[in-house]
């Protein structure tokens, strides 16, 4: 079977919420699609409303990886502590594994996150770091040798 899966985050404000990961997560691919009035009226938007400002669907990458996100038009955007997202690098890769140290350095260092486990060697042979951000999304950097891994063969 031919599928993927995508993580698909709902913000109050979807616009403000990606400037934040470019800034702090250094997320590119960015694009950013607004609702037009014959949508918004399916939402139920006030038509009076600035439409540029919301955002009915966008994604950008992170370290490589595909992030859905939208404003939460049925109002939840409240974030759950039972999911985390898992950016996994494959150590083996020196380029990779580079990017990973220097995306928790530059994590740490903007002071726009909240460490809850320090990047760092684990028991298995691998790094591994949580943080969580100013949303309240859990997440997780991983870096492994991927061809020691059942997961990536």
């Amino acid at each position: 079977m031919q599928s993927q899966i995508y993580p698909y985050l709902a913000f109050k404000n979807a616009k403000e919420a990606i400037e934040y990961y470019q800034d702090v997560f250094g997320a590119t691919e960015v694009y950013r699609l607004s609702p037009k009035s014959e949508q918004a009226k399916q939402f139920g938007v006030p038509e009076d409303a600035d439409l540029e400002s919301m955002t009915m669907h966008a994604g950008f990458t992170i370290l490589g990886m595909k992030i859905e996100c939208a404003d939460a038009f049925t109002g939840n955007a409240e974030p759950s502590g039972q999911v985390s997202l898992l950016l996994d690098i494959n150590s083996e890769d020196p380029e990779s594994a580079k990017a990973a140290d220097e995306f928790y350095k530059h994590l740490e260092e903007s002071g726009q996150v909240n460490i809850t486990m320090p990047f760092a060697e684990q028991f298995w042979g691998g790094k591994m770091g949580g943080f969580t951000d100013k949303y309240g999304i859990n997440w997780m950097l991983h870096t492994s040798p991927w061809s020691q891994s059942v997961d990536h063969s």
